[in-house]
């Protein structure tokens, strides 16, 4: 199964809903670039993604995504190649802020999620 980091240029988008690229990176580390356009959980399991890595995420989103078999690691923030390498030395974890909550929205609002 492939990983999948929600970027924003070269760091991580400060929200899954304002994502402008996902990185994929499959079993042997290979990456690739690809632009989400509509429904993101559609996008992600048409990839074969098991993992996603993203920063601010929605609970009911979060919850969407798990029950697609989609492991969510929220919370995690800063430029994408240093987040990619520590989820290779198995070093990278979760933030404790990630709900869209945080920021004055509820489930459904952030833009692009559903």
């Amino acid at each position: 199964m492939k990983a999948a980091f929600a970027v924003s240029d070269s760091s991580m988008a400060p929200s899954l809903g304002h994502a402008s690229a996902f990185i994929l990176l499959d079993e042997d580390a290979r990456r690739e670039r690809s632009v989400s356009v509509g429904n993101i959980p559609l996008f992600l399991k048409r990839r074969q993604v098991g993992t996603l890595i993203c920063s601010g995420i929605g609970s009911c989103m979060k919850d969407l995504l798990g029950s697609m078999d989609i492991t969510v690691i929220p919370g995690v923030s800063g430029d994408a190649d240093e987040v990619i390498a520590r989820y290779l030395a198995g070093t990278l974890v979760p933030g404790e802020k990630y709900s869209c909550a945080d920021h004055g929205r509820t489930c459904g609002e952030c833009p692009g999620t559903f």
